[in-house]
């Protein structure tokens, strides 16, 4: 074996059969001579063809070659870059930026230290990937702030509905109030004609004292709600009728409707009722509520009460519940929860029951 050493300072040896020839410094990478004995390499040598690169290598005892000299080191893969690839993958499964941002800073620094290593440092491709998939986290940001503030919105928009429909609720009470100081009596739940038919709804009847006085004077009053003229007036219907917020009625249809017959504040065409007429309290009877279904609102259609029936649907149109103007002009909310014994009694004038606890 002869050892020598190249001008960086790099102790070397090789075969003795090899004297002569030329080899690659593995530190440097300079053009060597092997000599016959021990010696210093001091310049450069022309390369020659089947010199024995392969055999000399560093003098380093932990990385032994096949002929007991030492191998160049493979590269490592930088932890870094290892560390945003995985951060990076799990911003795009849980789309959160909390683990994208530190999958780009370090796929940056691994970048860096790759850059610096010289070849020494790999995982280039990792910290790319740990870059790229870090930033496509920054996409869902958008997709979690419209999931958080599309439910806040909504409950602002159901808020803001709930309380116009409110605002319309106590117009109609009022409305209706007003018709009694005029009339004597609160409206029947219909218009009817000489023979007990009924022609129009209480709707039309309140046009008046809703500030639309006009649109009552193009209504024939004894001709029935799809007649040939006052089908005509349907797509007219004062915005006092409209339920809030909603998108599923057709034109012309309303929510607002009265509970007939059996007790319940109307009938249909006779027997209207005054404000004195609720033994149960005008605070405490149900005048006007929202209905679960839609009807023309001229159209003489409104929920008939059976006390040994199922109840009319209500509702449905807002979260927390639905709306109900009371005989007295005052307005509430009722849970969607409120039991029938309670809206049963409130439902009836007369009936001398006590509204529960849930009310």
């Amino acid at each position: 074996m002869i050892p020598f050493t190249c001008p960086c300072g790099k102790a070397l040896h090789a075969q003795d059969e090899h004297a002569g020839q030329t080899m690659r410094c593995p530190e440097c990478g300079r053009e060597l001579d092997i000599p016959d004995a021990a010696g210093v390499q001091t310049a450069d040598a022309p390369r020659s063809p089947g010199r024995p690169q392969d055999e000399a290598v560093q003098d380093r005892p932990d990385r032994p070659g096949a002929d007991g000299g030492e191998r160049p080191r493979a590269p490592t893969t930088s932890g870094k870059a290892i560390t945003s690839a995985i951060l990076g993958v799990l911003s795009l499964i849980l789309c959160s930026v909390f683990t994208g941002l530190p999958a780009i800073i370090l796929g940056a620094l691994g970048l860096r230290d790759i850059g610096r290593g010289q070849g020494r440092v790999g995982g280039k491709g990792l910290a790319i990937a740990g870059i790229v998939t870090g930033g496509l986290s920054f996409l869902c940001l958008p997709v979690i702030l419209i999931g958080l503030l599309l439910p806040a919105v909504s409950r602002v928009r159901d808020a803001a509905a709930r309380i116009s429909s409110a605002n319309n609720l106590k117009q109609i009470s009022l409305a209706m109030h007003s018709y009694n100081s005029a009339t004597g009596a609160l409206p029947s739940a219909a218009v009817c004609d000489a023979a007990g038919k009924p022609l129009l709804s209480w709707r039309v009847a309140i046009l008046p004292y809703i500030g639309q006085g006009t649109l009552y004077q193009q209504f024939k009053m004894n001709e029935p709600w799809d007649g040939p003229n006052n089908s005509k007036l349907i797509p007219l219907m004062p915005k006092t009728y409209a339920l809030p917020g909603d998108t599923t009625a057709a034109p012309g249809y309303t929510f607002y409707r009265v509970f007939v017959g059996n007790g319940a504040a109307f009938d249909w065409c006779k027997g209207a009722h005054v404000p004195n007429d609720f033994p149960d309290g005008t605070a405490n009877t149900i005048l006007v509520a929202e209905a679960a279904t839609a009807v023309p609102w001229t159209k003489p259609e409104e929920l008939d009460y059976d006390p040994n029936g199922p109840l009319p649907a209500l509702g449905g149109h807002f979260s927390a519940g639905f709306m109900v103007g009371m005989a007295d002009g005052s307005v509430r909310l009722l849970s969607k929860d409120v039991s029938q014994q309670t809206l049963r009694a409130a439902i009836t004038r007369n009936g001398g029951e006590v509204l529960g606890p849930d009310w």
